[in-house]
């Protein structure tokens, strides 16, 4: 059954046109990128013209004390007690954002302690937004509460990082996502889920209706399972309707305050949506309900990546890939194609894969890019897709 099983998936990727190579197809631009920031990580990080900026979410350092020091000599002992305490440990995470160049040093321009945070980088880097959550994990849970309160801040920089704005903010309102138009447009998303508005920069924030069938009462905390704004300036939201066993879309056009329900996908959870000017719109879905939704005994059953389109009339499915290649992103590339990222997970550590279609989803040509990287992004206006590999940093072109 195995090798019935292993030649089955080598015949349906050859079926859409496979193409190895990890190494060969990457150009090597630099061996010591991010080096120096300790802990390892190059974080969410951008390149243009050869200048970085980095968002970059990290734990403490954690040292230890010399051996006789410890209670213990043969085993590891932290120099201090809170490196101990998973709480205590846990308060120290961080967000930093770093910038500098690619030929020189690259160093820290803020940090704030954070658990979670998300940030928005305008193309031409005139405009940076940054929101951060912290909450006290070493402190007991409220009476008759299953979360600690969260702490929300929102940040705004117009000189790359270097100079800090904190807006305005309840910090009581959870922020996850940032979804911005131009520095003076956008989106907040947060627990509930919300969204908010802003035409002025982020000096104003209106709060606007979602779809009332998007939340739970039973849980506060709860969020939209995608949310993505098109090159339309379209904002769509996702979230999965377990009664009717199918993801609704609902689409907010700028300037608008209440979105309408734009198509359904039955028995699929949406991963990505891409929309172009015109509006047309590719959505990345993974197939079966949400993960945690379902029974222990179906969790490890097939859940093959989908891409679908919608035309403002009807849904096609395009494409549905191996269920060994799941996938995480759907991009639109510089010529119109499509940009479809993920990870083979019958690999013994899961390679990085992508596929591409220039034909409106109809074929895809599928490329192995390597063992799973520790970190990099695909620009969607230059082609260029980075990548970072222990202290090494590559590129290459998808256009």
């Amino acid at each position: 059954m195995r090798w019935r099983w292993l030649a089955g998936l080598m015949v349906a990727i050859v079926a859409v046109g496979y193409v190895a190579g990890g190494s060969g197809m990457w150009d090597r631009v630099s061996n010591d990128f991010m080096k120096e920031d300790k802990p390892y990580g190059a974080g969410d990080f951008r390149i243009r013209d050869g200048q970085v900026l980095s968002m970059k979410l990290t734990n403490p350092e954690i040292t230890f004390k010399p051996r006789e020091e410890r209670s213990d000599p043969n085993r590891a002992e932290p120099s201090e007690p809170w490196m101990s305490n998973v709480g205590e440990f846990a308060n120290r995470r961080s967000v930093r954002i770093l910038g500098g160049s690619l030929e020189g040093e690259i160093t820290r321009r803020f940090e704030e302690p954070a658990q979670r945070a998300d940030w928005w980088l305008a193309p031409d880097w005139s405009t940076l937004y940054l929101t951060t959550g912290w909450s006290d994990r070493a402190a007991e849970l409220p009476p008759g509460k299953s979360y600690r309160p969260e702490l929300t801040q929102l940040f705004k920089s117009t000189d790359q990082g270097q100079e800090w704005e904190r807006l305005r903010w309840p910090e009581d309102q959870n922020i996850t996502f940032l979804r911005f138009i131009d520095a003076q447009r956008g989106y907040l998303i947060g627990w509930g889920p919300r969204v908010w508005r802003t035409r002025d920069g982020g000096e104003h924030w209106d709060e606007l209706p979602v779809p009332e069938d998007s939340r739970n009462p039973e849980n506060p905390r709860q969020q939209f399972d995608l949310v993505a704004l098109g090159q339309d300036n379209v904002l769509r939201m996702a979230f999965y309707d377990h009664a009717a066993d199918v993801s609704r879309i609902h689409a907010l056009p700028w300037g608008e305050d209440i979105s309408q329900q734009a198509f359904t996908i039955p028995g699929h959870v949406v991963m990505d949506i891409a929309a172009n000017i015109e509006g047309n719109v590719y959505v990345l879905a993974t197939q079966g309900a949400p993960y945690f939704s379902l029974p222990a005994e179906e969790r490890e059953a097939p859940r093959p990546s989908v891409v679908w389109s919608w035309n403002d009339d009807s849904l096609h499915k395009l494409h549905e890939f191996p269920p060994e290649l799941k996938g995480y992103a759907l991009y639109l590339t510089p010529s119109d194609g499509l940009l479809f990222d993920g990870v083979n997970e019958s690999t013994l550590l899961g390679n990085d894969v992508v596929a591409v279609s220039y034909d409106g989803g109809g074929s895809w040509k599928i490329q192995d890019e390597g063992r799973s990287a520790q970190g990099g992004y695909y620009d969607v206006h230059t082609g260029t897709r980075w990548r970072v590999e222990g202290y090494s940093l590559y590129q290459r072109e998808i256009p």
